[in-house]
């Protein structure tokens, strides 16, 4: 079966005692869920995420937490150049980040509004098991990881 390969982040940032996290929602796909997109030719994971965040967000000041990285591997039909059309085994790629950004700048081409929410919120409008799975682990992360394992970019 052929693959392809996204990579995107579960964005958070703090908020007093609170952690929010970053959804956007796909008016393309008519679902919420994390920034991503496709990886580039020659391009690493992170790398790609930090690009395609910044394209579907504005965000371009995020801090990777390091350690995470979680995969989401599932069937669809591809939409993309050279299996459009086909079958396809996709694999997810998300990485945990933090930014300090309150407002964003949404791709009005892909992504047709944002919210930051707490866990309880986030999990009710995300459709697939698979993402919420994924938000409560980074959850559990975000609580357990220190600033000393974090990687910045800018």
């Amino acid at each position: 079966m052929n693959k392809e390969f996204s990579v995107g982040a579960i964005i958070f940032r703090k908020e007093k005692e609170q952690v929010l996290f970053l959804l956007i929602y796909s008016g393309r796909n008519r679902k919420w869920g994390f920034p991503k997109g496709h990886i580039e030719l020659g391009e690493g994971e992170k790398d790609a995420a930090l690009r395609e965040v910044k394209e579907e967000t504005g965000i371009a000041n995020l801090r990777f937490v390091g350690g995470f990285r979680e995969e989401d591997v599932y069937q669809t039909v591809s939409k993309r150049l050279p299996y459009k059309g086909s079958v396809i085994e996709k694999h997810s790629i998300y990485f945990l980040s933090e930014t300090k950004t309150k407002d964003i700048v949404v791709d009005t081409k892909e992504i047709t509004d944002y919210k930051w929410l707490g866990i309880i919120d986030a999990e009710k409008l995300l459709v697939f098991d698979s993402l919420k799975r994924i938000l409560r682990k980074s959850e559990v992360f975000v609580h357990a990881k220190t600033p000393k394992n974090a990687e910045t970019t800018t």
